[in-house]
């Protein structure tokens, strides 16, 4: 779809709005708070059904997740990051020198869970999906699924670190995409990454 036109037309705070009211019409309270519209694009690539609330309450099913996949029968937690332009060539593993065929690094994708805190709350996690998305100007270009017992290692792993800190925050997964035995690719936007190569 050519976009040219339309964003001559309207202004940032336009399409913002237009963004919260479309979100709006199909039942999400401020789609556009946080990142809960990149839910909405991870979901739909994935044929899930996102959880009409921000944050799935305490003590709940959901608890810990942001949707669910009922072919599956399983909810799952969404991350995703958004990388610019020089970010571009790690996720292509482009090649970085012509003479010796020496590729970039391959991009590295963190998610952030904000929950972490408890090994209760990390014992949550056990029983879901988790799904990292990269976006690039705001497209979705690639989502990942996680393997479980890794993103729970690392979360137990983050906890010692917190705790020997006297922090309780910022409990982070980090996937080398190079790791290829750490995920499944589970989408692809493949005519981006064609133009692309």
């Amino acid at each position: 779809m050519n976009y040219d036109k339309l964003i001559d037309q309207l202004t940032i705070q336009q399409l913002a709005h237009a963004l919260y009211l479309k979100g709006e019409k199909e039942g999400y309270d401020k789609v556009t708070d946080k990142t809960k519209w990149r839910e909405l694009v991870i979901a739909e690539n994935l044929g899930h059904t996102v959880h009409k609330k921000i944050s799935a309450g305490s003590g709940s099913l959901e608890e810990g997740s942001d949707s669910y996949d009922s072919t599956r029968g399983k909810y799952g937690e969404y991350k995703s990051k958004a990388i610019i332009d020089i970010e571009v060539r790690n996720l292509l593993r482009q090649e970085r020198n012509v003479k010796t065929g020496k590729r970039f690094a391959p991009l590295t994708v963190s998610g952030l869970y904000n929950g972490a805190y408890t090994s209760g709350a990390i014992d949550k996690y056990t029983k879901i999906d988790h799904y990292f998305g990269v976006f690039y100007k705001e497209l979705c270009l690639l989502i990942i699924k996680v393997n479980t017992g890794y993103v729970i290692e690392t979360l137990r792993n983050g906890l010692l670190k917190m705790t020997e800190r006297g922090s309780t925050n910022c409990n982070t997964v980090k996937v080398n995409l190079g790791d290829t035995h750490l995920y499944d690719v589970v989408f692809k936007d493949e005519e981006w990454w064609n133009e692309n190569k």
